[in-house]
């Protein structure tokens, strides 16, 4: 959400004219237009004028809205009059979420070593079009949305000269080129395709047929941040305007060979004939052809269909040798971590394993790890929660699986290693990573069982036709009624005090989170808010919760009182708890990464699943010797 610390230093130093005098730094945000339809876009711009260096722009919460595209960088200088004025800034492309009046607060720049702060807006949103959406489509956009230039290259190709072919003319300076970035590569190996439009004509188009792509799980890739992929490119040493009509992804579910979908388009091509153009007076400024400004007589308007040609996949077979019996199909790379969500268990209680798959590779084509639970207890099917990267090659980001489970008596289980087996295309060869074994301790408890929740289709049925062969109907649908109604209830106000927690976690001005109210009640997952925040993807925000929530945690194992809370109090603590040296000092290190992500201009979003895994896989294990 912030423009990158050496994009900003480096505009800064092209905008440094030294001995120049300019206006006084203004930093102001605008919204156009000022009212859109609910299926319209708005255009916010965050300038900084006058400023001589700009080290950071934080823009405001935009929660409210879809962005569409952005932040977009935008600088330049300008001289009116004698007066000049420079600015720098970046600007998005926003869809809101609801209509009404939709608030933005101010953002926040830091320029010429001071802090300035912007004016706050307001946006407008009905429920009917208004016919001013500040997006601007390309005649392609029902393949794919992109912005037409500003102002293309021209060529003089539109002229036609005596004896020349239309067809061969057009076919020459007008088509479709397919690109992948592979032809050959195994199931599940991610191939990226392109399919493009060279032009050096004056004409308009519009799409006869989107390719579709059969044996192929399918990602529609958005195009850059700049917000503007027409480009000039070179082939066969000439130059043409050229537009992405579509880019995606695409993970082979099986073997064979493949041929992509064609991609179609239906073009109106203007010509002017030779002797009728003179002087430049059928062009504009740009030197692009103006079509009504010649006689009919001296005109040729061709339409045609043109499509790209045929393009063949190799797709090869995973290896069958060295295939781990528990291989499930992922390619990529990927890591493996597991804990509970609470490791004081009683018998009155249901248990929950979390487990964390992170990496990059197919995940949106994975099933969820077996888990291989022990005599005693029983486990359900998972819920999963994912904050994916999609628009990365291949997919990265990471996976939480919740396996709810029960048991029927107290005792000691042990919950044997996870296995995961993936293929690493680059070395060619199966790998395996695994999860350490989890002991699961559950004292007797009052006898009053809770009511587990869990996604398992066949248990719901099976209790369904129970319930109907019972002669206890009339008791058992109304105590079935009462307690939905009560889950409903419990979960809604759940999500809005873990929302609402969520919130409260932000810090102000790029400062960290203070630890409050610790108490020596720790909850049932110590990092029940840190992992909401990773699936959102604030890097910001993810590091001040996780610091606050490892801090809570820490303080509460060690019954360290608020005041008395610090690094070396932690530190200390843990040297007294009979942790291990290599255990303490890994703990240690983590939060020494994690305050100094705290205090850098820009947080490390690379660094949040590392992170996180080796904070789940500490505090469980501290837990464990504590146990």
């Amino acid at each position: 959400m912030q423009l990158r610390l050496q994009q900003l230093i480096f505009i800064g130093c092209l905008l440094c004219f030294g001995s120049t005098c300019f206006a006084q730094v203004k930093f102001s945000a605008a919204i156009t237009p000022g009212t859109i339809g609910k299926e319209e876009v708005a255009e916010l711009k965050l300038m900084v004028e006058n400023a001589s260096s700009v080290e950071e722009i934080t823009p405001p919460s935009l929660d409210h809205f879809i962005i569409v595209s952005g932040p977009n960088q935008e600088s330049g200088m300008e001289s009116v009059n004698g007066v000049t004025r420079r600015y720098i800034g970046i600007t998005y492309l926003l869809k809101p979420k609801f209509k009404g009046v939709l608030s933005i607060g101010a953002a926040i720049a830091k320029a010429d070593g001071k802090s300035w702060r912007s004016n706050t807006l307001q946006l407008k949103v009905v429920n009917e079009s208004t016919g001013n959406s500040a997006n601007r489509n390309s005649p392609f956009s029902s393949l794919m949305q992109f912005d037409e230039p500003q102002e293309q290259t021209g060529y003089n190709d539109f002229i036609l000269k005596k004896g020349e072919n239309v067809p061969d003319k057009i076919s020459k300076n007008l088509f479709i080129k397919v690109d992948a970035d592979k032809t050959s590569c195994y199931v599940g190996e991610p191939v990226v395709v392109t399919y493009k439009l060279y032009t050096r004509l004056q004409s308009e188009s519009s799409p006869v047929k989107s390719p579709s792509f059969n044996g192929f799980s399918v990602i529609d890739l958005v195009q850059p941040q700049s917000g503007n992929n027409y480009s000039v490119e070179k082939l066969n040493g000439r130059a043409y305007n050229v537009y992405t009509l579509r880019k995606v992804q695409l993970y082979p579910i099986q073997s064979g060979s493949f041929d992509l979908d064609i991609a179609s388009i239906e073009n109106s091509v203007h010509f002017i004939k030779e002797e009728y153009f003179r002087n430049g007076a059928a062009t504009d400024i740009f030197g692009q052809f103006i079509p009504g400004s010649v006689p009919k007589e001296g005109r040729i308007d061709e339409k045609v269909t043109i499509q790209s040609k045929p393009l063949s996949i190799q797709v090869k077979p995973l290896p069958e040798a060295a295939k781990p019996a528990f291989f499930d199909g992922a390619v990529g790379n990927f890591a493996i971590a597991a804990t509970l969500e609470k490791d004081s268990l009683t018998t009155d209680d249901a248990g929950v394993l979390k487990v964390l798959l992170s990496g990059e590779g197919n995940f949106t084509l994975l099933p969820a790890p077996e888990v291989a639970w022990p005599a005693g207890l029983e486990g359900y099917e998972p819920t999963v929660k994912e904050g994916l990267n999609r628009l990365s090659v291949p997919v990265s980001g990471s996976k939480i699986f919740d396996y709810a489970f029960t048991f029927a008596a107290a005792g000691t289980y042990i919950i044997p290693a996870i296995e995961f087996a993936f293929f690493d295309v680059p070395s060619g060869k199966y790998k395996t990573v695994s999860t350490k074994p989890i002991t699961v301790n559950v004292r007797k408890g009052s006898g009053k069982k809770k009511l587990v929740v869990a996604n398992d289709a066949a248990n719901k049925k099976e209790g369904f036709f129970e319930m109907i062969t019972t002669h206890r109907w009339m008791i058992i649908v109304p105590v079935a009624l009462l307690i939905i109604a009560g889950l409903l209830v419990w979960l809604r106000q759940d999500d809005k005090k873990q929302q609402q927690a969520v919130q409260k976690t932000a810090p102000e001005e790029s400062t960290p989170v203070p630890v409050t109210a610790l108490t020596e009640t720790i909850p049932p997952n110590p990092l029940a808010e840190t992992e909401l925040v990773l699936m959102r993807g604030d890097a910001r925000l993810f590091y001040s919760t996780l610091s606050r929530e490892l801090h809570h945690f820490f303080a509460g194992k060690l019954k360290l009182s608020p005041e008395h809370i610090s690094k070396r109090a932690i530190a200390d603590g843990l040297d007294r708890s009979g942790i291990s040296i290599t255990d303490n000092f890994a703990i240690q290190q983590l939060l020494d990464n994690v305050s100094l992500q705290l205090y850098t201009p820009f947080a490390d979003e690379n660094k949040m699943q590392e992170y996180y895994v080796e904070a789940l896989r500490l505090t469980s294990v501290f837990k464990q010797s504590q146990a």
